[in-house]
């Protein structure tokens, strides 16, 4: 599948079973994203995995609005954000230290020791919601499977993984009992245990039907349509304003009397919104004019 661009989430359940999954695979939708900074490259790998898993979680928890995992830390890493809105588009950001040398390679536990990772569910309409995450183990993935054991009370499983060009996840979850096929009680166990033997090559280089072959080739898998992925920021001139606004008066004249005008930059799709003193004297009154 080498330089193929694919940017694809796709469901697949197990005949006669209490088992469904999902498989997304990213590329040029995750290379739009690490683009936009010189990320050091065990960030990019790290920045992946939560784009991968924000994709994954998107397709699970069905809402008409923006789904987010956000971490901060105290270490070198202090803020890592991903979104994903209900027309599948992504959108993420890690900010560091950029005068500390980043590692190779570490742990979540090591970038998060002494801060969190929360899960916010924003509909369009309707009350905003945050999951405070538990930092467990070592991975995105452990973490996530303790969110989904105390959110849904349902046994999930997560493979992540990502390496500069492409980044993609795998996720099993065992539904309520009455599903199950009877005389297959192992099935859970049995699926689990095979995805567990998933290479990260396999994960990020293989088409999802021939990855679903490869571990469940003596299985009997439904697949899915398969839905398109893409990079997409949220920002508008008109968002950015009423960020702006927010600032109230008088730190917006002190803006105008230091630049002449107010820049502000989106950080995750580098677009410049300017806004000039006429403009915010129109919307603030004269407490916005410099002269």
């Amino acid at each position: 599948m080498n330089n193929v661009t694919i940017n694809e989430i796709q469901r697949f359940s197990f005949d006669n079973t209490n088992v469904r999954g999902e498989r997304v695979l990213l590329n040029s939708a995750y290379q739009e994203i690490i683009k936009r900074k010189q990320y050091p490259l065990s960030l990019e790998k790290l920045l992946g995995e939560f784009v991968a898993a924000i994709a994954l979680l998107r397709d699970i928890i069905k809402i008409d609005g923006v789904l987010s995992i956000q971490a901060k830390g105290n270490g070198f890493l202090s803020t890592l954000m991903t979104e994903c809105d209900e027309n599948q588009n992504l959108r993420g950001i890690a900010q560091w230290d950029e005068n500390q040398d980043i590692p190779d390679t570490f742990s979540l536990k090591d970038v998060l020791d002494g801060g969190y990772l929360a899960i916010t569910i924003q509909p369009r309409n309707g009350q905003r919601y945050q999951g405070i995450v538990e930092i467990v183990g070592d991975t995105l993935s452990e973490c996530l499977e303790q969110y989904f054991s105390q959110s849904e009370q349902l046994p999930s499983r997560v493979w992540l993984a990502a390496n500069g060009a492409q980044c993609g996840g795998l996720f099993l979850q065992r539904l309520p009992l009455e599903q199950a096929k009877e005389g297959d009680e192992d099935a859970w166990e049995r699926f689990t245990q095979l995805a567990s033997t998933v290479k990260e090559e396999e994960l990020l280089g293989l088409e999802t039907e021939v990855l679903l072959h490869r571990l469940y080739h003596e299985e009997e898998v439904r697949l899915y349509d398969t839905k398109p992925m893409q990079f997409g920021c949220s920002c508008s001139r008109q968002r950015t304003l009423d960020a702006v606004m927010s600032l109230g008066s008088e730190e917006i004249r002190e803006l105008l009397i230091e630049q002449g005008s107010v820049m502000v930059d989106c950080q995750f799709c580098a677009e410049k919104y300017e806004f000039t003193e006429d403009e915010l004297a129109d919307l603030l009154g004269d407490q916005a004019k410099t002269h």
